[in-house]
């Protein structure tokens, strides 16, 4: 009866032992650079552009998973904060306040400028041609021209926080501004109404080879900017080389933020997009930072 017992013992404790490594082990186990799962945060504006980058990944690499949530910037860094996701893509690095939190929190970032893309104007059909000064968008913000109304894809959106930061400079917006649910509803509404003016990302208007843009495209017109500098007279449009130049004067980059510590699927994302999928920021008419680009002057027929 005693050998009975101990034997029995003896079973239990290597049971015990074999649930006790698999355990082990399956907490040891993370996702790699090609397979696994992952949720991650992109800031709305780049939503057609960073589609067709996940659908190229993801068909390179069927055992990645990759679960994209498109939203407003300022809820892409909450989700970084509060470690919803490892990785974000917004138009900013973090600022000071935000790494600390991050510090203080075990959290170290890392980032990178990917690529450059612009802030674009948009009015609807009947306005053709439509072009304005910086100058004349400061009143127009401000509320001091009323001949329009401004619409941005979100209240906290990075449109928004554009705006305010490098336009006006820290001004206040006009109150008369209507913010939509997303960057396609201010396309839809602005062809609905002649004296709105949409702020998007150009990546919504930019690549002519989408049947989607083109059918924006079809709806609404892309302001010509003019700088509020003496060196550039003319109004610019948001042409790739303007871009990449600098000199269509509202330009912005696309940044990766990630707190990943191993080699996971998030290292592999972007790596992915700071290699191969420089090719599709080029596509898509944004002006692709992490690869040599040579600009030939040209004639423009868009």
């Amino acid at each position: 009866m005693r050998f009975v017992t101990i034997n029995i013992i003896s079973i239990f404790f290597l049971l015990f032992q074999s649930i006790f490594l698999h355990s082990c082990t399956e907490i040891v186990v993370k996702d790699n650079q090609t397979s696994g799962n992952i949720k991650i945060s992109i800031d709305e504006t780049y939503k057609p552009v960073m589609e067709e980058q996940l659908k190229i990944f993801l068909s390179r690499y069927p055992d990645a998973h990759i679960i994209a949530e498109y939203k407003p910037e300022s809820e892409c860094i909450k989700d970084f904060l509060e470690d919803t996701t490892r990785v974000v893509f917004v138009t900013r690095e973090l600022s000071e306040e935000e790494n600390k939190y991050a510090l203080s929190k075990g959290i170290v970032s890392k980032s990178l400028a990917m690529a450059r893309d612009a802030i674009v104007f948009i009015t609807s059909k009947n306005q053709k041609d439509p072009q304005f000064s910086i100058v004349e968008l400061k009143e127009i913000l401000t509320g001091n021209n009323k001949k329009y109304q401004i619409v941005f894809d979100n209240k906290n959106s990075s449109t928004v926080r554009y705006v305010t930061d490098s336009i006006l400079k820290g001004g206040k917006l006009s109150d008369n501004i209507f913010a939509a649910k997303n960057s396609e509803d201010v396309i839809q509404y602005v062809a609905k109404n002649d004296q709105a003016i949409g702020v998007i990302g150009v990546s919504w208007i930019a690549d002519r080879k989408d049947s989607t843009v083109e059918a924006f495209l079809n709806i609404i017109n892309v302001a010509g900017i003019q700088p509020d500098n003496d060196s550039i007279k003319s109004y610019v449009m948001p042409y790739q080389a303007y871009i990449g130049l600098k000199e269509y004067p509202c330009t912005r980059n696309l940044y990766f933020i990630s707190k990943e510590t191993w080699q996971g699927l998030g290292t592999g994302l972007v790596n992915y997009l700071c290699k191969d999928g420089q090719l599709v920021f080029k596509q898509a008419k944004m002006f692709p930072l992490r690869v040599n680009v040579l600009l030939r002057e040209s004639k423009i027929n868009e």
